[in-house]
């Protein structure tokens, strides 16, 4: 790819990273605020709960083309076609005067997921030195993290006091804003051999089985994620008399800026995969310690940032390993498989989840996923380091003909 100059290199990088706050702030909002929409609407909490689903359903579908389309002409144009979908999304909310309306807006909604997040995940790679790759994915997950942090709040008070219009409009303005920022953004040009069709790319990742452990990795980051946001909530106001059981989630939230500051760092200095392995494993102590939750309820603060922190630190590193291992040409789609893998496996955890407490109860349930995934990460850990870099190749290197052998 075509460097952007230096000069601009840094105005450059202050306004995607200002767009991508804007858009995260868009999403984790309408993700907080629209099941509550549902049921003002005259829904019950299945209906709230399906909206959802089709939401994340319908962007797992619709990767399969933006993930390829990205690294067919490049991170511009799907950058800018999600941006126009989160932007506009609000419209249709504001008309939507029943369920059906609702989740028709919601699945236009989903073209922004598709086309955005991973393409905003290549278009950082592709901006970042090779020896900076982790601190500039760092920065870009921190916008995630405060988008986090900002959009539900920002909705609920706007809501509280003006009704649900006011926040689709705050949104439309945001979402509008954010669009003619990205248009401020510079994309480096793809270099030659990105025009493979869709079908060619996702082969080649498939193809690939450099990438197996990191998409496993993937996999079970986003399964503790998944069940503490989706069951956290319930846990804590059944074992505990926490007035406030959301601080939970305002300490995980901190926890992963401090993981996307300090684990950027660690990933650009040691092998990924040490990194991903050693971060993991505090997600999973963090959800083990929701076991102890009832008898110690000042656990509730310790497992919060310990799981924010291996949920954040551990993403960044597999997305710098991801990017290494992928390749520029296959970039997009492998980073459009990553966010296919982080929706399915929370959807999938989370009805197992389910069917499971409903045996064992929540509590027996938090301390069996904290041991799984504390205990798999740490043999990762130890494999990775008795075999001496078996599972990664070095962060200079990718896979460039999805055979297992790297190119300088």
């Amino acid at each position: 790819m075509d460097n952007i100059s230096l000069s601009n290199n840094y105005r450059n990088w202050t306004f995607f990273l200002t767009a991508c706050l804007l858009v995260f702030t868009n999403f984790f909002a309408s993700l907080t605020i629209l099941p509550l929409y549902a049921i003002e609407l005259g829904g019950t909490e299945f209906d709230a709960g399906f909206q959802t689903a089709l939401f994340f359903v319908a962007a797992v579908l619709m990767r399969f083309y933006f993930g390829p389309l990205a690294d067919r002409t490049g991170r511009k144009i799907p950058l800018l076609i999600g941006s126009f979908a989160f932007a506009t999304a609000p419209i249709l909310f504001i008309f939507s005067s029943n369920l059906w309306m609702l989740a028709l807006a919601r699945m236009y909604q989903a073209v922004g997921l598709a086309a955005y997040f991973s393409s905003a995940s290549s278009l950082t790679a592709d901006l970042a030195p090779q020896d900076k790759l982790g601190k500039y994915i760092g920065a870009f997950r921190m916008t995630n993290t405060v988008g986090l942090l900002i959009g539900p709040l920002l909705a609920n008070y706007l809501i509280k006091n003006n009704g649900f219009s006011s926040w689709f409009l705050m949104n439309l303005f945001l979402g509008l804003l954010a669009l003619g920022i990205m248009g401020l953004v510079e994309a480096p040009r793809l270099r030659s051999g990105g025009e493979a069709n869709a079908v060619k790319k996702l082969a080649a990742i498939v193809k690939n089985k450099a990438l197996y452990p990191i998409y496993f990795g993937i996999a079970l980051t986003a399964t503790g994620y998944g069940t503490i946001i989706a069951f956290g909530s319930i846990y804590f106001k059944e074992s505990t008399d926490i007035v406030n059981s959301g601080i939970y989630y305002t300490y995980f939230a901190l926890a992963g800026i401090v993981a996307s500051i300090g684990v950027g760092y660690l990933a650009d200095r040691f092998q990924r995969a040490v990194v991903v392995w050693s971060v993991v494993i505090t997600l999973g102590v963090g959800s083990l310690l929701l076991f102890l939750l009832p008898s110690i309820p000042q656990l509730l603060i310790v497992s919060s940032l310990l799981a924010g922190f291996g949920f954040s630190g551990g993403l960044l590193a597999l997305i710098a390993w991801l990017v290494d291992t992928a390749g520029p040409e296959n970039r997009a789609t492998a980073l459009a498989m990553q966010d296919n893998t982080i929706d399915s496996s929370i959807a999938l955890s989370s009805f197992v989840f389910g069917m499971a407490s409903g045996y064992m109860g929540l509590q027996t349930s938090f301390g069996l996923l904290g041991i799984i995934i504390a205990i798999t990460a740490t043999c990762l850990l130890l494999y990775t380091l008795l075999a001496k870099g078996v599972l990664t190749e070095p962060k200079e290197v990718y896979q460039d003909d999805h055979t297992g052998k790297g190119t300088n």
